[in-house]
């Protein structure tokens, strides 16, 4: 990641655990400031999502979770780049919207 890099998360209880709170630091990572409860506004959420509609549509469904893992990990390198590069060139508008609303509701 290296020394510029800034960590995001969208504050879930998981993220901000003391024992992830105490490695972050200990490790150095910087943490971006982010509204609490704005998963809508974090691109990676259109990805799981994306992920899920594929692993659901799957037949058979997923057996155990060694083959959900499996499904997960084929699906997510037959994802086409123009998904990551359309996520990535959305980020100043959900920025801006984000702004513009005061951490309220945008249509990401």
């Amino acid at each position: 990641m290296g020394p510029q890099a800034v960590y995001q998360d969208d504050n879930a209880r998981p993220h901000r655990a003391r024992v992830v709170n105490d490695f972050l630091q200990q490790s150095g990572v910087n943490r971006m400031e982010w509204p609490a409860c704005s998963p809508d506004r974090n691109p990676i959420e259109n990805l799981w999502d994306e992920l899920d509609r594929k692993v659901r549509s799957s037949h058979p469904p997923p057996r155990d979770v060694q083959h959900l893992y499996q499904m997960l990990q084929a699906e997510w390198q037959a994802l086409p780049q123009r998904i990551f590069t359309t996520l990535v060139n959305s980020m100043r508008t959900r920025c801006v919207e984000c702004q513009n609303s005061r951490g309220g509701y945008t249509h990401f």
